[in-house]
């Protein structure tokens, strides 16, 4: 039995709330309507064989933390130097490959101060059976999953989760969790959630529709975002490099910067080769989609539709986009043994990625650019249905037999 960190016992209720989450970072901004950044510090990545001590002595900065393995820091700036300033330095240096602000990251429903809803109604929990607003939602009724998991389960695929961290006493997750996990918040082994902030249960909703999605799956918590929702831009580096070297064939990225970030960017093409990611398009109903889901080469961005293959209200849209999926009064786990209804492409992301799940147990080796190609030809058109938005909910609204028929005929 999992001991929780914190002996605070929380009832999230949940309703609009109005004002913004609280940040422990204390971020600077960059410029009006683009991303906080961390003040103090930047991310570099030096080209292999640079002298990190140089460099240091070069430019006035020292390391406060560099990740494992890589030519990748976290330098600290000297007292008064501005961050765009030091950056601004450094990029005339030779040895620099990546200069970026530590920026603050966020999940999509927590940029937008989404909440859960929580489901009053205690739920005996039976697996397959009950709740049965869980294992028989109506949103995912035209996407064939019962159907599909007839052919595949998930077994054995982890699938890691960098997100707020995972209520690892839930009774949906017994048995379904996968070794090493990290917090990287706290900086230990136990990413078990935490409360007192707009993004409690983000990670374990997320964690609940890839379990609903791939049941035998393995699920590995990655904390990397604090009870307020924010993260930083280094964090979600370090957590796609352990997903990575810790036998992850899937990593769900549901959160976002409005903006590319190169020292994650870094962090996605080491792990590209060894490991299938996903990515949520965003909340903002705008002709625009974040970063991860942006950086096409390298993520799958989805976004989110009704259980009507209606674009969803908050759902942002664009040509880059690449598939659709429910996004709408989805109903999952939630701390405290609860379960709760949440909206967002954040959502969306976790169904796409319980379906690389299934493609990968039928295929391990299936080639990454073909899981995409038959993630994003395999289901319904939804164009005609969404005249306004042609061409930029993506190719296919999902679906999960579709896709694990094509799987089969797949090398």
């Amino acid at each position: 039995m999992w001991i929780r960190k914190s002996s605070l016992l929380c009832i999230f209720v949940l309703l609009l709330g109005v004002l913004g989450p609280t940040s422990a970072f204390h971020p600077a901004s960059r410029a009006a309507g683009t991303d906080e950044f961390l003040s103090g510090q930047i991310t570099v990545v030096l080209q292999p064989g640079a002298d990190i001590n140089a460099f240091n002595a070069l430019h006035n900065t020292y390391v406060i933390e560099q990740l494992p393995g890589s030519d990748s820091y976290l330098l600290g700036l000297a007292s008064g130097v501005s961050v765009d300033a030091e950056l601004a330095e450094v990029a005339g240096d030779n040895d620099v490959v990546v200069a970026e602000h530590n920026f603050v990251v966020k999940p999509a429903e927590v940029r937008q101060i989404s909440h859960a809803f929580l489901d009053q109604i205690s739920h005996a929990f039976l697996d397959t059976q009950s709740p049965a607003s869980f294992y028989g939602q109506p949103s995912l009724a035209n996407l064939h999953l019962p159907q599909a998991q007839n052919i595949a389960r998930g077994a054995g695929v982890r699938v890691a989760v960098i997100d707020t961290g995972l209520d690892m006493n839930h009774p949906l997750f017994g048995g379904r969790l996968a070794w090493p996990m990290f917090d990287f918040v706290d900086n230990d082994g136990s990413p078990q959630e935490e409360p007192g902030g707009n993004g409690y249960g983000h990670g374990t909703f997320v964690a609940g529709l890839i379990a609903l999605t791939a049941p035998q799956a393995t699920i590995m918590p990655l904390r990397a975002f604090g009870p307020d929702g924010t993260g930083s831009s280094f964090n979600i580096a370090k957590a796609i490099r352990y997903a990575t070297d810790n036998g992850a064939q899937v990593i769900n990225l549901s959160f976002g910067l409005s903006q590319p970030d190169g020292f994650i960017k870094d962090a996605l093409s080491y792990a590209y080769s060894r490991t299938y990611m996903v990515a949520a398009a965003g909340n903002d109903n705008l002709n625009a989609i974040h970063f991860p889901a942006s950086f096409k080469s390298k993520t799958l961005g989805v976004t989110s539709v009704t259980d009507n293959d209606l674009k969803a209200a908050f759902a942002n849209y664009n040509a880059d986009v690449q598939v659709a999926a429910p996004g709408v009064n989805l109903y999952s786990a939630y701390p405290g043994n609860n379960w709760a209804w949440w909206s967002g492409t954040s959502f969306s992301t976790a169904l796409v990625s319980g379906e690389a799940a299934l493609m990968l147990s039928l295929r391990p080796n299936l080639n990454r650019s073909n899981v995409s190609s038959i993630i994003t030809s395999c289901g319904p058109s939804i164009n005609s249905l969404n005249p306004a938005y042609n061409g930029k909910l993506g190719k296919v609204r999902i679906d999960y037999l579709s896709a694990l028929n094509q799987t089969l005929k797949s090398k």
